[in-house]
């Protein structure tokens, strides 16, 4: 009986596919609907699979902020009120720097300094608002795709005495511009060839002056090196940069304002901020210790990412309901068209759910064949795409990025799945209340 059974599934599912391929123009619409709809939430994911990596990148490895951030605690959200109050000290400096030494997750770290006052270029004044960190550790950190940050001049670790970079706003402002006239030195990751070109300065030293911890007032006086971009255009009319050593001088204080921890994997993170909260808690030192994902630094990346996320469900929620609205309206046609077939076919002996199961099956093929159609055009546009290097300015953005389209194999799947389970669903559906007629009224049916 079992033997017999799978027969006659196995027979309705030839029946299945032998109607969507001779029934295909009357299916068309449906089936551009449902890959239209592949294509747009596949290439949305994708593109927010790339713009999740690039910020990730940018955070994470060029701005040097590792896989844990270690500060004094609350500094994230008191620092701007009182930055030498939740600075963290020398003998947390100690602490911390024992404990990772003895880490056997440890990899590197970065200490910064926040800095800010006035610079001065000749007649020019403006103020800045920057950092100092470690320059060798930064630049492991960075490691060899990052290793050149500067759109002209060369990285501060480059350059054989004290020197400073700044953005490419702030060096308008104080007539300190790139001279470049070469090909585009732009990778596609966003990254730079690493050579040293040309820019000018009219005042090439600057005076940078700040107020201390003590509320005394410092300068030091150091040479531009470099121009870099600061990412974001409000940030890069401000930008320096100097190393660590330099910017406590400038400020005149040991203390730091954050310390970025690199892991030998990212995935030992959890177990090792476990640790360092233990420790930290057994000295008895209050420190924040977390991912960078949850500071306030990548706040604002977050919030924009989570508004695009919400997007992509909406996205998603219209194409789902454009596809079930298409399945249905093709099924109900091609059920009430052939109710006469459902008649015979029930005369023949097949049972109603036999009947459900075949046009079910038919949904579950016509759903197949516009994901295989939609993946096939996902996967021309993602190529087209890439070839043809698109450039956006993506919001506060101080430089266009290249646009291009990640290849979202998990989304694919998901879409896949998602689509075909509704378009199989609908199909029943519609099935149902023609495999309950009465036989002889399905056989009148005209």
């Amino acid at each position: 009986m079992a033997g017999q059974q799978t027969a006659i599934y196995r027979q309705m599912t030839r029946l299945a596919w032998r109607n969507v391929l001779r029934n295909w123009r009357h299916s068309l619409a449906t089936i551009l609907a449902i890959a239209s709809g592949f294509i747009a939430v596949s290439l949305f994911d994708g593109f927010l699979e790339q713009l999740e990596y690039r910020n990730k990148d940018g955070y994470q490895t060029r701005a040097m902020l590792g896989h844990v951030l270690v500060q004094h605690k609350d500094a994230q959200y008191n620092s701007s009120e009182d930055q030498w109050l939740y600075a963290m000290t020398a003998q947390e400096q100690r602490f911390v720097e024992d404990f990772l030494q003895h880490d056997p997750d440890f990899l590197r770290r970065v200490r910064f300094l926040n800095i800010s006052g006035m610079v001065n270029a000749g007649p020019y004044n403006t103020v800045f608002v920057g950092i100092g960190h470690d320059t060798k550790e930064g630049a492991e950190v960075r490691g060899a795709r990052w290793s050149w940050h500067t759109v002209a001049g060369v990285p501060l670790e480059q350059y054989p005495n004290s020197s400073v970079t700044i953005g490419i706003a702030l060096g308008k402002l104080i007539d300190c511009e790139s001279t470049y006239q070469g090909p585009p030195f732009i990778l596609d990751a966003g990254n730079y060839i690493a050579e040293n070109r040309p820019f000018t300065c009219k005042y090439p030293r600057l005076t940078l002056s700040a107020t201390t911890e003590a509320s005394q007032v410092n300068a030091i006086d150091v040479p531009v090196s470099g121009i870099f971009d600061a990412g974001f255009r409000e940030a890069d009319k401000r930008a320096v940069r100097l190393s660590l050593a330099d910017a406590q001088r400038l400020m005149d204080t040991d203390k730091i304002s954050l310390l970025s921890v690199e892991l030998k994997d990212e995935r030992l993170r959890k177990g090792f901020i476990k640790r360092l909260k233990a420790a930290a808690e057994a000295a008895h030192l209050e420190l924040d210790i977390l991912p960078w994902q949850e500071h306030t630094l990548a706040a604002f990346l977050q919030g924009g990412l989570d508004v695009l996320h919400v997007f992509r469900d909406l996205f998603m929620t219209i194409v789902v309901t454009i596809g079930i609205m298409s399945v249905a309206n093709t099924m109900m046609k091609a059920v009430n068209e052939r109710i006469r077939e459902i008649g015979t076919l029930r005369s023949l002996g097949f049972l109603r759910q036999h009947l459900v199961y075949m046009f079910s099956m038919e949904g579950l093929f016509l759903s197949l064949l516009a994901c295989a159609l939609g993946l096939v055009g996902t996967v021309i546009l993602t190529v087209a795409i890439g070839m043809l290097r698109f450039k956006y300015r993506a919001g506060v953005l101080s430089a266009p990025i290249v646009l291009s389209v990640a290849w979202s194999w998990q989304a694919w799947i998901l879409c896949t799945l998602v689509l075909m389970s509704l378009a199989t669903g609908t199909a029943w559906f519609c099935s149902r209340r023609a495999s309950r007629m009465v036989i002889a009224d399905a056989m009148r049916h005209v």
